[in-house]
């Protein structure tokens, strides 16, 4: 019967093992890096929110947006290493798909940082209005 045959795929050869063991290690540790760095640094961002009562404007909006492009990407960069027959290629594709991840879950710090400073840099001028106003300047 036909039917229970297994198709050969396209290229007639199957993959190399190098092509399943690079696919294979680029996803765990890209979901290493996202249980060890991304959700660490959501929970400090979080608690820092916490903290200051509100005060900290967290730009959420554009750290979701970056995180749901970057971990898209880093699917798509561990799809296409599975999907490929160069071994080489495959693991430069995981890595590739490693760094994505890596990248987008430290972007959150450096949104917050930002978005602190620019906060900052709006309290300083209030401040010194106030002192002025209670030296009488």
């Amino acid at each position: 019967m036909s039917f229970f045959r297994r198709s050969v795929s396209s290229g007639g050869r199957p993959r190399p093992r190098a092509v399943w063991a690079a696919a294979v290690t680029g996803l765990v540790v890209v979901v290493l890096i996202a249980l060890g760095v991304l959700l660490p640094v959501l929970g400090l961002i979080g608690a820092a929110d916490g903290a200051t009562v509100g005060a900290l404007d967290v730009p959420v909006g554009s750290i979701v947006v970056a995180l749901l492009i970057g971990y898209v990407l880093a699917l798509l960069f561990l799809l296409l290493a599975a999907r490929s027959r160069n071994g080489a290629l495959a693991w430069v594709l995981s890595v590739a798909a490693a760094i994505s991840a890596l990248l987008v879950s430290l972007w959150p710090l450096l949104a917050v940082a930002l978005a602190g400073v620019d906060q900052a840099g709006d309290v300083v001028p209030f401040i010194l209005d106030l002192v002025a106003r209670v030296t009488g300047g």
